[in-house]
């Protein structure tokens, strides 16, 4: 297996969401989108009203994509405020796509004493849309989330499950939710010292009583070692119910900054556990070191996008790797660039089973000579028509 161009991009970034019931969108600079529709890309529609002009917000970025298109899509936006504080505060803001314009449901607060973001977001059912918020500014944020409806109009509330801890010193790294009110949160220790790691937890919270429910996950063998204190990044939960969730991220030990990428003389340990909704149980994981995109087909393939070991400073190498369920990890290779004599670089991925995984890559640095394209898992009889040209 390997992966085959199936267009090229002339946008400088790009990124692939999967949507529900296998749809997966293509999306580049913040505009532009293109339905991936079975093996075929779509007509690219440039939909930019209501979103925040870059002119005006030069640091803002979609942060997130979620629902079904195109009745049902959502788009978060990291805006970042630079007046309210003497130094830079970000924060979230939610859109609907209604016909060929955004339309804003949501702001997350944010003033010179608060700063919230989007923990995670989800269809509640019947196109409602339901998240997590908490404070950013605060590692230890976790005892101050809480579950907002967002855009549940003329519909009837959804039931919101959802119950904080109680202990101040736990963060949220990754949270998601279900149409069953269910509700996942991966929730790590923020005020752990050097020689003393505490083990990250996943609170489920469901409907009725008892409505919160701790378990604790197992610690790498070398935190357990060398008693390294540690953060999580990058963690994904995915899974489409709550009694089959795969938890995907990595332990980083060392010091990482708030804001900004981790230095790189800090080490990493992947995190994979599959959770059927009462324990955890460990996963083999790839020959990676960094854990840096992943996703989950509808078949239970795992995918994930990393870096081998040693390679951890320099990120000039990364790989997909694809693990089927009751399977082993297989290495799907990218195409050599006959330009440069080297391999594409995976960035994003999207995953619908083993054998349909869609690959955004690229090569070359940000500037003139950067290249990105569009792959697929396997060759397309034929391209889409004008899949070279239709993006703008």
């Amino acid at each position: 297996m390997s992966f085959y161009k199936v267009a090229d991009l002339p946008a400088r970034t790009a990124n692939l969401w999967p949507l529900e019931g296998g749809q997966i969108l293509l999306e580049s600079k913040g505009t532009s989108f293109t339905l991936v529709q079975n093996d075929r890309l779509g007509t690219t529609e440039e939909i930019g009203g209501g979103l925040p002009p870059t002119s005006s917000d030069p640091g803002g970025t979609v942060r997130t994509i979620l629902g079904r298109w195109p009745d049902a899509v959502w788009l978060t936006w990291r805006a970042v405020d630079r007046w309210s504080r003497p130094y830079d505060m970000y924060y979230d803001r939610a859109f609907r796509l209604r016909g060929d314009r955004w339309e804003q449901i949501d702001e997350a607060p944010h003033n010179e004493y608060i700063n919230h973001v989007y923990q995670g977001l989800w269809d509640q059912g019947r196109g409602c849309l339901v998240g997590l918020l908490a404070d950013d500014e605060r590692a230890q944020n976790a005892g101050v989330a809480y579950q907002k409806v967002l855009d549940c109009k003329g519909q009837t509330s959804p039931r919101l499950s959802f119950k904080a801890t109680e202990q101040e010193e736990y963060g949220v790294a990754a949270a998601r939710g279900w149409s069953s009110g269910d509700m996942l949160v991966l929730e790590v220790h923020a005020e752990m010292k050097e020689g003393e790691p505490v083990p990250a937890r996943l609170a489920l919270s469901r409907p009725g009583s008892p409505n919160r429910t701790e378990v604790v996950l197992p610690l790498p063998p070398e935190i357990l070692r060398k008693k390294r204190k540690f953060e999580l990044y990058y963690s994904h939960l995915l899974g489409n119910t709550p009694t089959d969730v795969y938890v995907v991220g990595n332990h980083v030990l060392g010091e990482v900054p708030r804001y900004g990428p981790p230095p790189g003389d800090i080490s990493w340990l992947p995190l994979l556990l599959r959770f059927d909704g009462t324990s955890v149980a460990e996963m083999p994981a790839p020959p990676v070191e960094i854990i840096l995109d992943a996703d989950r087909g509808e078949d239970g393939t795992l995918v994930i996008v990393g870096t081998p070991p040693g390679d951890s400073k320099a990120r000039q190498v990364q790989e997909v790797w694809a693990l089927p369920r009751g399977g082993a990890w297989v290495r799907i290779p990218m195409p050599v660039d006959a330009a440069v004599k080297a391999a594409y670089i995976p960035a994003s991925v999207a995953a619908r089973s083993l054998s349909d995984i869609w690959v955004v890559a690229f090569h070359g640095q940000h500037g003139k000579d950067l290249r990105v394209a569009l792959f697929h898992s396997h060759r397309l009889a034929e391209a889409a028509p004008g899949a070279n040209t239709t993006q703008r």
